[in-house]
């Protein structure tokens, strides 16, 4: 079983606004504290973006001498994942390009540089495009010339695995950071799925047809627009949340985007728009944007003092109250618990 106190002292290390931190605290857990714990800071997503924070503070001395070199080893393993995974990108957005196909890389490299500093330091299984519904069947057919099979599709999104000779689909047992775990692309849509949660909304059209370039690795990718960019990481982050589970990488990624930009009242104002004659959407961003401010002290702009309205009195009571257990918790939930943490998700 995890060691919470420990969970929280990594959360305490990744504090965001400037936060101070006694990095100290952390040398009293042993080694045998921080095995039991391994599996929720890399199902976290934490595991690169603690030791990079470690190392930028000349604080890595409060791992036990083992600890930091499996997280080394980790760094090291997934560079050499993120290389192939980059250069897997080029080559398939070479032949969508080539087809035609109106399409926007999302999550993964695109979180660069607003939402991530280093892709490096990201766990990607996926590789994620969101494309136009009438360029769908041209890009499940430069996918399956490419040598990729159709493993499931749903509502709004069709997936692809990459198969080939002493390769497989990725499991939840595989390691996270090794090349060996092959990726699977995902071409969406739309992100909503109201049928896994039962959760309608009217999802805001994404704009695909003027996208920006974005440029990491010497490859140059098409991404959407900033404030389209987060609001599809909030409604991601949201729409797990709804399924009992938000990986803790992806609330820190918006509260460094947030921290990058919460002055920037023009910004706030575009993606206010967003927001404007759709209650729900605002009430499903705000939850997402506070619980992450929440949990790593991320900025929140003057203008949520307007979305806060939309809140139900019971989603303020769950973010208060239960919000950052259920964001800690651990995944799968621990057998001996008679009510897992991520159950709390049934409140909101």
């Amino acid at each position: 079983m995890m060691n919470w106190k420990l969970a929280e002292g990594i959360i305490g290390c990744l504090q965001l606004s400037g936060r101070s931190y006694d990095f100290g605290q952390m040398a009293r857990f042993s080694a045998r504290d921080w095995e039991r714990t391994m599996g929720w800071i890399d199902r976290a997503g934490l595991t690169l973006y603690l030791v990079e924070r470690l190392k930028a503070c000349g604080a890595t001395e409060v791992l036990p001498p083992r600890v930091l070199a499996r997280f080394e080893q980790n760094l090291a393993d997934n560079r050499c994942r993120v290389d192939h995974l980059l250069y897997e990108t080029g080559c398939i957005n070479e032949k969508l390009d080539h087809a035609g196909v109106q399409y926007v890389v999302i999550k993964g490299f695109s979180l660069w540089p607003e939402f991530c500093s280093n892709p490096y330091l990201r766990t990607q299984c996926d590789l994620d495009y969101l494309v136009a519904r009438q360029s769908l069947r041209s890009a499940q057919n430069v996918l399956l010339e490419f040598g990729y099979e159709e493993r499931r599709s749903r509502s709004h999104v069709q997936e692809f695995a990459f198969e080939r000779p002493l390769q497989r689909v990725p499991s939840q047992f595989d390691s996270p950071y090794k090349l060996q775990t092959t990726p699977m692309v995902e071409l969406h849509v739309g992100i909503w799925e109201d049928m896994e949660h039962h959760v309608p909304l009217e999802e805001p059209a994404f704009v695909l047809n003027s996208p920006r370039l974005e440029e990491w690795g010497g490859l140059r990718f098409p991404v959407l627009s900033e404030e389209d960019a987060l609001l599809l990481q909030v409604l991601h982050a949201f729409q797990h949340m709804l399924s009992y589970w938000v990986k803790l990488s992806w609330l820190l990624e918006i509260g460094r985007f947030m921290e990058k930009r919460w002055r920037d009242s023009l910004f706030w104002k575009r993606f206010s728009q967003h927001l404007e004659g759709a209650p729900r959407l605002a009430e499903f961003s705000t939850i997402a944007l506070e619980l992450t401010a929440k949990i790593f002290s991320a900025p929140m702009p003057e203008v949520a003092q307007h979305w806060r309205q939309f809140l139900r009195p019971s989603a303020r009571l769950w973010l208060d109250n239960y919000g950052q257990s259920w964001a800690l918790g651990e995944r799968p939930p621990h057998k001996s618990k008679v009510f897992p943490d991520s159950k709390l998700s049934l409140l909101i």
